[in-house]
């Protein structure tokens, strides 16, 4: 043992004393040296802090080659085994799986050994399965998770499974068992193996006096992003597909350039791809699985409502306007309210109903608003001065009935933010693919239904709600304010995720906030 001790520290002085970086080692050259003796000398902590391994990671490596007796994973002596060559090309776009380039191993030597491409690709895989499984992003500090690698155990088990699955299949396989996430990670591998990953930021414009420039940029960009053969363009097929495109995503597919379809072909598919990396990554650490609960997904401009472990209903919904951003929320559905009341915020009242008041004389008995002063006392309108008045000093309530702004049906739930799910009397804007419309609200397209299918769910045992999905519509014909509670409350989960997918389809929604782009910066500045 003292023998080879001293032998294997004299190849290291002499690699140290003598050797230039980028060169390759001289004992991974020695033909006498069998494998496992050339890795025990790669893995030596002084050879891997050359190659640019942090202390943890040499510490992984030296305990899983170990473990394998020094047999390496996907190479021989002289090259990559079948396993290697797949793994070394998955390795290069790991996008594909919704992993960033920048979370794995870069070794500072450029022409690698295969040995030393088995100790790259092995840390890599280890790196890419962690982040696939435990997630990138601390959501609720808005940081990134620090790089981490499984258990050298869990890492040789899971790495059992290459025997009968490819190695992209391994990483399909992993993260949430939840069927979005699983939706979302097959299409996203689909869709990148489909569609040029473009990087490049167009800049299209929908002014009609660019019509030239704006045919030719169209045509560009549908070819960059793979959706157009260079060969193939003619007005025909490039209606078609722009169509294509705008239903992947999810605007009208129309064939027109509005200002939504410009931003979406603006926006680089290296970007798409990037926000669907977030979005998985949402997913795959999403709290949201419970017996019953509704869910919105804001850029979606979706309402989820499931019970007993089953979606029972779907609607579409309207979000906040950019400068009144919906928020994200947990909270706790405790009634339903036929009829409501709405009270009207002090920002909407001042700047938006006193301008119309002072305009028209008349505007408040039109929309069936009321004003207060302290102690609920009511204030006859006709006896104000409103031409003088500079902010909106009373409580104003608008009454209950179908030109109520919050329509004939609420869902309440406490938040700091003093939004709810509702009705709404301007039932056109649904027919619109981007619905960002409200004060921050969620206006519901079809509550009344939904609000049946709610109290038909709601049940201690055999014990049902006295309000029943039938009695419902009697209650509204009264045309009164009548607060219905839930015997059992359920959960609402607000969240904004711009990338979905259902079981044959992938939406890339726009980021109507700009809100991932907070996250994707992180990696900017990794």
């Amino acid at each position: 043992m003292k023998k080879k001790a001293l032998f294997i520290f004299l190849l290291l002085f002499l690699f140290s004393c003598g050797s230039k970086e980028g060169s390759e080692i001289s004992f991974l050259k020695d033909k006498t040296l069998k494998v496992s003796e050339k890795m025990e000398l790669l893995i030596e902590s002084d050879y891997l802090k050359k190659l640019g391994l942090s202390k943890e990671e040499i510490v992984w490596v030296q305990e899983i080659y170990q473990k394998r007796n020094l047999k390496p994973f996907f190479a021989n002596d002289s090259s990559l085994n079948k396993k290697g060559e797949a793994i070394e090309i998955w390795q290069k776009h790991p996008l594909y799986f919704g992993i960033p380039q920048k979370r794995l191993v870069k070794l500072k030597k450029i022409n690698l050994h295969p040995l030393e491409k088995d100790v790259l690709m092995t840390l890599n895989n280890a790196r890419i399965l962690e982040d696939l499984n435990k997630g990138i992003f601390n959501f609720d500090s808005k940081t990134l998770k620090p790089k981490a690698l499984p258990t050298t155990e869990a890492y040789i088990l899971t790495l059992k499974q290459l025997d009968t699955i490819s190695i992209d299949r391994l990483f399909l396989k992993q993260g949430s068992l939840d069927s979005n996430y699983r939706f979302l990670a097959q299409h996203l591998y689909d869709y990148c193996m489909r569609y040029q990953i473009d990087t490049t930021n167009y800049h299209i414009k929908t002014r009609s006096e660019d019509s030239l420039s704006k045919f030719s940029a169209v045509q560009n960009a549908l070819q960059g992003k793979n959706y157009l053969s260079p060969g193939d363009w003619d007005l025909k097929n490039g209606i078609t597909a722009l169509k294509l495109f705008q239903t992947h995503n999810g605007l009208s597919p129309d064939g027109i350039l509005n200002s939504y379809t410009a931003t979406a072909l603006n926006e680089s598919t290296e970007h798409k791809v990037l926000r669907a990396m977030l979005s998985l990554d949402k997913l795959r650490q999403s709290k949201i699985h419970q017996e019953k609960y509704m869910r919105i997904n804001i850029p979606e401009y979706r309402l989820y409502y499931y019970a007993n472990d089953s979606l029972k209903s779907e609607n579409r919904i309207v979000v906040g306007k950019v400068s009144n951003k919906t928020p994200e929320l947990n909270s706790i559905v405790t009634q339903v309210i036929a009829l409501p009341f709405w009270k009207v915020p002090s920002d909407i009242a001042n700047h938006e109903v006193l301008p119309s008041v002072k305009n028209n004389s008349g505007y408040l008995a039109k929309h069936h608003y009321k004003i207060y002063k302290e102690k609920d006392i009511e204030i006859d309108p006709s006896t104000v001065s409103w031409k003088g008045k500079s902010n909106f000093s009373y409580t104003l309530i608008q009454q209950p009935g179908v030109d109520n702004s919050l329509g004939l049906i609420k869902f309440e739930f406490a938040n700091k933010f003093n939004v709810y799910v509702h009705d709404t009397p301007s039932k056109t804007l649904f027919r619109n693919p981007v619905r960002s419309y409200s004060h921050g609200c969620m206006r519901c397209e079809n509550p009344i239904e939904l609000a049946k299918i709610v109290l038909d769910n709601d049940k201690i045992g055999k014990k049902r709600n006295v309000v029943t999905k039938d009695s419902l519509d009697s209650i509204i014909s009264r045309g009164i304010n009548y607060p219905i509670a839930l015997q059992r409350s359920f959960p609402i989960f607000v969240y904004y995720q711009t990338v979905v997918a259902y079981r044959n389809q992938l939406l890339f929604h726009l980021d109507i906030y700009d809100r991932d782009q907070e996250y994707l910066d992180l990696l900017n500045n990794y």
